[in-house]
């Protein structure tokens, strides 16, 4: 054998060798501002994924930022390779870091939810229009269901929602939770309250009078970020789009806040998706 062919041998055998025994890592999360159980409940998926990606040597880490600046910080560091999350912050991430937003996650069942602007069953209230100049209460400045959507939905009816003091404009305030929202609803704080149409089914249908609702909104979204190697995520979409036909697939579902599946958006969910973001 001649120098160069022993050399171009070599140079093949450490490559084979290298790609035999490198371990690529991708990481998979959600932010949420107490992550410890989190950790745990993504644990499920990202073991799942790791055993059907073994024969590729790929490890599958969680990270759970504990907010959304944080999140779009480790997109952008490659640290972060699959987001899961509700359709608010995704959105603000996508515009942050460029993930391409590719299935939905079938959260605790259910596929998605519709958004819900409610008012106390004695009020004059009756459209959105008559809140020009009203109170409204929110959930929280990151829900989609009782603040992006609702919000969105009211400028789009030409309000203004704002506590800068504009004449005739929409004044709003953050209850924190769906149990303040509509306390504050039936004692009068406020003039309305928004919250998602699953949870008003919670509330006593008596007291409350429904103003809108909005479209379907898918419960979670799953997007990956532009670094990930393209063929490795069709592999991982394939995946998670067939973990509920399989035992070990469904075990791990359950346990991940009783996701029923993941699959495909259809083509309302991108309309609902280019209409709001």
């Amino acid at each position: 054998m001649n120098k160069n062919n022993f050399l171009k041998s070599v140079i093949i055998f450490l490559f084979l060798f290298s790609s035999a025994h490198a371990q690529d890592t991708i990481t998979i999360g959600t932010i949420d501002s107490e992550p410890e159980e989190k950790f745990s409940k993504f644990g499920y998926i990202a073991n799942y994924l790791q055993k059907k990606l073994n024969k590729k040597n790929i490890k599958v880490n969680v990270e759970i930022p504990k907010d959304i600046n944080t999140a779009i910080k480790l997109i952008n560091e490659n640290r972060l390779d699959i987001f899961v999350d509700s359709v608010y912050p995704t959105l603000i991430v996508q515009k942050k870091t460029g993930v391409s937003i590719e299935c939905k996650r079938w959260k605790k069942g259910s596929e998605g939810y519709k958004s819900v602007i409610f008012v106390n069953k004695q009020s004059s209230i009756n459209s959105i229009e008559d809140l020009k100049g009203k109170t409204i209460a929110f959930e929280d400045e990151f829900s989609t269901s009782a603040f992006y959507i609702p919000k969105k939905a009211m400028e789009k009816h030409g309000l203004v929602v704002s506590n800068k003091g504009e004449p005739n404009s929409l004044k709003y305030s953050f209850a924190g939770s769906e149990k303040n929202t509509a306390a504050w609803v039936l004692y009068k704080k406020v003039d309305a309250a928004a919250t998602d149409d699953l949870t008003f089914e919670s509330f006593d249908k008596n007291l409350f009078n429904v103003i809108y609702k909005s479209k379907l909104v898918p419960r979670h979204l799953v997007s990956f970020s532009k670094n990930i190697n393209y063929e490795l995520k069709k592999e991982i979409l394939v995946i998670l789009y067939n973990m509920h036909n399989d035992q070990e697939g469904q075990k791990a579902l359950k346990a991940f806040s009783k996701t029923k599946k993941f699959s495909h958006l259809t083509s309302d969910d991108l309309d609902f998706l280019e209409e709001f973001n």
